[in-house]
């Protein structure tokens, strides 16, 4: 017999013991539950009430909610086919082209409007630092690797398409940077003999006049005004999905000649909202020798 939760109408197979549930199906969820729960505090009729109320609204969520879902995936498809055309329009005009010797990629953009930095940012940032500089001199912390990840020497191909995307996956770094006790643990692994003030200085004097507008306090027109060495964990080591792919492509024969970029107009952490214009900003091809944008390009 097909029975459905009297709450979300999701297909249960079983109940519970009919002492417990008499009429009432119910499926595993803990809201749902919690609702017959309340049974045993109200008369009948009022919790026949409150049933209806309960049974309305999560059946009205859960209606919105694939709609939503239903809508992003028209969305993504939608997209996916526009990508597809203009990766397509490039290559057909890149001279030798082989598909097995190109991998298409999609990249965000990241924001290229600067902007005088702000006191309040520095203040944050001046607050932020002090606090996890203090953290890291406390004793009895363990020193993290003082290594940091190295650069991919058998390409420049991913540090040429960090470059186009122009610091997409920067821009929730806010006033702190993601810098944390560890981070700066591991810069003081190799400057053992400094001092806090000397550490916040060094941070501090990196601060350039003018940063980019709506991302993180490091972020400047020419890329991030931290080394390497003095950068959080976080900013060394993350991957976007089009690095991921990038990386495990070079591990791949043939090997790869380029690759075949179409570029769209929101950051990193923007990019899957419909409501915001996403639209194609660019396209370009990227080889050993550099960055060629599109003729094609408006």
């Amino acid at each position: 017999m097909r029975l459905e939760c009297v709450v979300c109408g999701t297909v249960v197979l079983t109940t519970r013991s009919p002492g417990a549930t008499g009429p009432y199906p119910i499926c595993h969820a803990v809201p749902c539950r919690m609702v017959l729960d309340q049974r045993a505090t109200m008369g009948e009729a009022a919790f026949q009430r409150h049933l209806h109320w309960r049974a309305k609204n999560t059946r009205e969520q859960r209606a919105r909610a694939r709609a939503e879902d239903e809508r992003l995936q028209a969305w993504t498809e939608a997209e996916s086919a526009e990508n597809a055309g203009h990766w397509a329009a490039v290559e057909a005009v890149l001279p030798g082209h082989r598909p097995d010797q190109f991998i298409r990629l999609a990249l965000p953009s990241g924001p290229a409007r600067p902007r005088k930095l702000a006191q309040r940012r520095r203040q944050h940032y001046l607050d932020h630092l002090t606090a996890v500089i203090a953290q890291a001199f406390l004793p009895g912390d363990e020193v993290p690797p003082a290594d940091t990840v190295a650069v991919d020497a058998r390409s420049t191909l991913p540090g040429q398409v960090c470059a186009l995307c122009r610091g997409g996956c920067c821009t929730r770094g806010g006033d702190t940077a993601y810098l944390s006790a560890d981070t700066v643990r591991r810069f003081m692994a190799q400057q053992p003999h400094w001092q806090p003030a000397q550490v916040l200085s060094a941070y501090l004097d990196r601060l350039a006049p003018k940063t980019l507008v709506g991302s993180c306090i490091n972020h400047t027109a020419g890329g991030c005004a931290l080394p390497r060495e003095m950068r959080s964990d976080v900013c060394n080591r993350y991957l976007c999905e089009s690095q991921k792919a990038l990386l495990e492509r070079l591990d791949e024969a043939p090997a790869l000649r380029g690759v075949v970029v179409v570029q769209r107009r929101q950051d990193h952490w923007s990019r899957h909202r419909p409501e915001l214009d996403n639209g194609i900003v660019g396209s370009a091809t990227i080889t050993e020798s550099g960055i060629s944008p599109w003729p094609g390009n408006s």
